[in-house]
């Protein structure tokens, strides 16, 4: 019984660590996408500096990190839940 229970943690840390790693290059890309506007800020006083903007992001892709994120948790309570025996 251990190893069933040792392999489905394995595999919850596993599909929460792709999500991670997913989130990760998400935020990586959004960054890359915001150095050409932070470079045209520099000629423009008038503007919010660079810091205080606000990142943009893909609503869908936030929704997806999110869905996978619950479903990891969801996954992790019912372990619990059956290794408790409710």
């Amino acid at each position: 019984m251990e190893h069933n229970e040792q392999e489905q943690r394995n595999g919850a840390a596993k599909e929460f660590q792709e999500s991670l790693d997913q989130l990760q290059n998400l935020l990586e890309e959004n960054q890359t996408e915001e150095k050409p506007e932070k470079d045209l800020q520099i000629g423009n006083n008038s503007q919010k500096p660079a810091n205080q903007k606000s990142p943009k992001f893909d609503l869908a892709e936030w929704e997806d990190a999110m869905a996978d994120i619950d479903q990891y948790f969801e996954s992790k309570n019912e372990q619990t839940q059956q290794s408790d025996g409710t």
